[in-house]
């Protein structure tokens, strides 16, 4: 016999850190019967028969044979995997009974738990050694429950149930047929604390009996129920807690999860019966995780949008283990985490678990209790405080910026449901569902800041912007219930109303802080368009909300048409818009306006064909101004006053500024269209009507923009009177800075005024300050005027030139809602005239026949309107003079 000494023996195998494993003991029930019943050679070779029926299906579950006597000690990933290999083993079992005439039977007990695996070296095996080695108190765990189950029966533990359960769905064709149980607690001998024992099983299979114990398990009944056993409650509490302490504390493999990496939250599975869990408790979940900025939560439509891509109906497919690992990893997210409710010995519980995306293993599990609906939230907020830590989010930072759940949401799950609603209908644009369903959620809960947050922004969207404000101002008085992102948001919302430079800072602010929130980085975009007039600036932020991720970035592929359109890239801006009007864009005046600037109009019009209107009336009128430039553009006059009259009307009917806004564009496109326009008042802009909307700076801006902008129209008729003093008043506001484009349109206004008085010289110098390719396109025009009276014909030359090349962005500004843009337009082709006059009066005919030629052919029905007809009869004239 050859003896090798120790120090001849090989090294130990290295230890790998334990994993979360399912394990499964399957025990033949009676053996030493069935061997003395059937004889040693016919024992056999049923046994036989046995290991190759367990065996097959063992491959067919994906599980991992350990160790064989009596029965089996198997290794498994996944809960449902080992559930699904013991109901095919009893349902086996039975065939074989039937088939061998002998009754055999099985008991097994599943439990998930931590184990350490190794595999021995080949020395090791070849003395004897299993070639897999597990330990780990999930070993002993397994095979007490196989001890304790009666024959034909499949014991689990709570934690095992409850992760297979959720994934009931993919036993297959006999899932219709399984039923689970939960039997109560048992206390285990060499375990100190009782465990929850359930049973899963089929019809017609199974015994769904509780068993009564045995001498390694005995059944705890419900005596402790009693008042005089108070103690014992308490001892029972902590056994509730048991299993979720234990999982907590120990040891899980590791998910590879960084800040900012993403996480995919999955359907709810509601075990309760209950429906008004259903969305509520994801929702929740949600905005627990979202308050984090080391967290990245992909969004729910963008979840709803990668399952179309997967050929899957949203509305039908639930999210579970295998189809939202097939999401993280489409969407390039580190996690999956699968909330489960469940009612258990009277409590609810809420468990999440996380999963790794790549190999579908649960990387570990958290979870909460109370009494009662009213204990769903806070458990929730637990849950997501842990859930953050176990990422690797510090708890300092989880401290510092989070608010209680039930405070930050609501704790009323019916509220918490209708604006769970709301998200889904505003995500999806159907602005009047989601205000019926956040006003209703502020019906049942009044102190709902989340909601009012909602409804606001909602309404701003809608042109509802003094709706929006009284919203605002409620939710900022609801400090406790504003997390910190919320209240960020807040501010910034409100900063809209007082300063565009504010606002922008604290969108801007914001997106930094919170990557995955996209609303952030657009809206800063988006006002660094609207109120400062930086393309540049906006396409860079609109650029970081057009993410894959982002499910509404419908939005921003659409303002990346608009601003890229501003820049003259042409195709570019028809492509943004054909990705937009893809993913359910149906505004289509701006993709008509992308035609129109190249003077495409068929195209323009057929876009025009395919828009769709909202609904609401402050938000549909703006359509009306792209509809009025085109048809000035096209040279279709008739269509062009009929559009600015039936805008006209309706304005009436939506509020004062909207009738300032038409009768302004009116006033600018009067020598166009004096023929066709219809009659109305004239509008009064009093000097102290100005002082008097300071309570809404963003209100307050736009109607001094207007009124600005009437000056300057008025002085280039050589109407100036009153127009010093309305500057005087106005001066103040407009050059703080707060509202970029206020100060541009100042600026405009006064150096027209002081052209109209015969200071052309000082008019240039004011103007020539605002160039720094943030000026609004018709500083451009004043300009160009300026230097003609000026008598700097070079330079009024070359602003003709850049007016006419610049056709783009004279549709693409935003200016104040779109007010000179129909004047823009207009400009951008009366450029190429003002052209042909300028090099007239140098003497140069023949660049002057050409400029002229170029306009005819551009605007082609130019000659219609008396004021350009008399233009064009003085430069044929003259050329025919030559």
């Amino acid at each position: 016999m050859d003896v090798h000494s120790p120090a001849d023996a090989p090294a130990p195998a290295t230890l790998n850190p334990p994993l979360l494993r399912t394990l499964v003991v399957c025990d033949i029930a009676d053996s030493t019967a069935l061997v003395e019943k059937l004889g040693d050679q016919q024992a056999a070779q049923l046994v036989r028969k046995h290991d190759r029926l367990a065996r097959a299906l063992l491959e067919q579950h994906h599980g991992r044979e350990i160790d064989k006597t009596d029965g089996f000690l198997l290794l498994f990933e996944r809960p449902i995997h080992a559930v699904a290999f013991a109901l095919d083993y009893q349902r086996g079992l039975k065939h074989l009974s039937a088939a061998e005439g002998v009754v055999v039977r099985a008991r097994v007990g599943i439990h998930m738990g931590d184990v350490v695996v190794w595999e021995n070296s080949p020395e090791d095996v070849a003395r004897g050694a299993k070639p897999i080695e597990i330990e780990g108190l999930a070993k002993p765990m397994a095979a007490r429950l196989a001890q304790l189950a009666q024959p034909r029966q499949i014991l689990l533990t709570a934690a095992a149930a409850s992760i297979a359960h959720r994934a009931h769905g993919e036993l297959g064709d006999c899932a219709a047929h399984v039923r689970w149980r939960a039997l109560g607690r048992y206390l285990f001998k060499g375990l100190p604390e009782a465990v929850e024992v359930h049973e899963v099983g089929e019809e017609g299979v199974a015994a769904f009996r509780a068993p009564r114990g045995s001498r390694t398990a005995k059944r705890l009944l419900p005596w402790w129920r009693r008042p005089a056993v108070l103690a014992a409650e308490a001892a029972m509490l902590a056994v509730a807690i048991a299993i979720p302490a234990w999982m907590s504390t120990r040891s899980e493999p590791a998910l590879a999860f960084a800040a900012r990496d993403w996480v995919v939250v999955g359907d709810l599975q509601n075990l309760t019966g209950n429906s008004t869990f259903d969305q509520s408790v994801e929702t929740a979940l949600r905005i627990s995780l979202e308050q984090s900025r080391y967290v990245n939560v992909l969004p729910e439509l963008k979840v709803q949008e990668t399952l179309q891509r997967m050929e899957r109906d949203p509305a039908k497919t639930v999210v579970d283990r295998s189809v939202g690992s097939e999401i993280a990893l489409r969407d390039g997210a580190r996690a999956l985490v699968l909330p489960t409710l469940a009612e258990i010995n009277g409590k609810l519980r809420v468990t999440a678990e996380v999963i790794d995306p790549n190999s579908q293993a649960t990387v570990y599990l958290v979870s909460a209790e109370g009494m009662g609906a009213s204990s769903v939230v806070p458990s929730l907020d637990k849950v997501g405080q842990e859930l953050r830590g176990r990422l690797g989010e510090t708890l300092a930072s989880i401290s510092k910026e989070s608010q209680p759940l039930d405070k930050v949401v609501t704790a009323n799950l019916d509220a918490l449901r209708a604006y769970s609603l709301g998200i889904h209908a505003k995500a999806t644009s159907n602005f009047k569902d989601a205000l019926a369903f956040f006003e209703q959620a502020l019906k049942i809960d009044p102190d709902f800041a989340r909601a009012r947050i909602d409804l606001a922004s909602t309404l701003f969207d809608a042109n509802m912007r003094d709706a929006a404000l009284n919203q605002l101002r409620t939710a900022e008085t609801l400090g406790d219930r504003l997390g910190s992102r919320d209240r960020l948001m807040v501010e910034a919302w409100l900063s809209s109303y007082t300063s565009a430079r504010e606002a922008m800072q604290k969108w801007k602010l914001l997106a930094d802080l919170y990557p995955d929130l996209f609303v952030a980085s657009g809206r800063y975009g988006y006002f660094a368009w609207m109120y400062a007039n930086d393309f540049q600036a906006a396409a860079n932020a609109i650029a970081r909300s057009a993410s894959p991720r982002n499910p509404n970035r419908v939005n921003s592929d659409f303002m990346l048409g608009v601003l890229a359109l501003g820049e003259e890239q042409y195709p570019r801006a028809i492509d943004y818009f054909a990705i937009a009007e893809s993913e359910g864009w149906v505004r289509t005046e701006y993709v008509a306006a992308g035609y129109a600037a190249q003077r495409k109009f068929d195209e323009a019009e057929k876009a025009l064909k395919r828009a769709k209107q909202s609904g609401i009336a402050s938000d549909d009128i703006d359509a009306s101004v792209m509809r009025i430039s085109i048809a000035i553009d096209s040279g279709n006059w008739a269509v062009a006053g009929e559009q600015l009259n039936a805008a006209k009307r309706q304005a009436a009917d939506i509020d004062a500024a909207q009738v300032s806004r038409f009768e302004n564009i009116g006033l600018s496109l009067a020598p166009l269209l004096s023929t066709v326009l219809e009659k109305g008042p004239a509008s009064k802009f009093a000097p102290h009507n100005v002082t008097n909307t300071r309570a809404n700076a963003l209100g307050h801006a736009s109607i001094l923009f207007q009124r600005l902008w009437h000056i300057y129209l008025n002085a280039r008729n050589g109407k100036v009177k009153g127009a010093d003093d309305i500057l005087a008043h106005a001066r103040e506001d407009a050059i703080t800075g707060d509202y970029p484009v206020l100060g541009k349109m100042f600026a405009v206004a006064h150096a027209e005024v002081l052209r109209a008085k015969g200071h052309a010289d000082e008019a240039v110098k004011v103007l020539k300050e605002e160039i720094d390719g943030k000026e609004l396109y018709v500083t451009h025009v004043a300009l160009m005027d300026a230097y003609a009276d000026a008598g700097q014909s070079d330079s009024a030359l070359s602003e003709a030139r850049w007016l006419s090349n610049h056709r783009g962005r004279a549709y693409a500004e935003y200016n104040e809602a779109w007010a000179t843009t129909p004047f823009n337009v207009a400009q951008s082709n009366l450029a190429l005239l003002r052209q042909a006059e300028l090099l007239l009066a140098r003497g140069q005919k023949g660049p002057a026949r050409a400029a002229l030629a170029d306009f005819l052919t551009a605007w082609p029905n130019a000659g219609d309107p008396p004021s350009v007809k008399e233009r064009i009869r003085v430069a044929t004239r003259m050329l025919e003079n030559g």
